[in-house]
């Protein structure tokens, strides 16, 4: 099973993030202060055995698809690359 982590900045600060099974739910959403602490913290709340990949989806883009043990360890450069890519989307949409 491949779970969708899908985060959305709600304010500066404050994320919401949902763990989805193709499009339903698997938790209840949960807020975070940074994307990164996001990845971390749904990552290692996965139980074991229950998935063993994980797609983050940040503002439409999309880390590809992860194996959950190692995205919390690998939490951080996961975020810097998402936000990179919305980065860049605006830069080309100002064009």
């Amino acid at each position: 099973m491949i779970l969708t982590l899908d985060i959305h900045k709600e304010v500066p600060g404050i994320y919401t993030a949902r763990l989805l099974n193709t499009g339903a739910l698997v938790t209840d959403p949960r807020e975070y202060h940074s994307i990164e602490a996001a990845i971390a913290g749904e990552a290692s709340d996965v139980p074991n055995g229950f998935a063993h990949f994980i797609e983050v989806r940040y503002n439409g883009f999309s880390s590809g698809t992860e194996l959950i043990e190692a995205v919390a360890g690998r939490a951080t450069s996961i975020a810097d690359r998402l936000v990179a890519l919305v980065a860049e989307g605006h830069r080309l949409e100002r064009q």
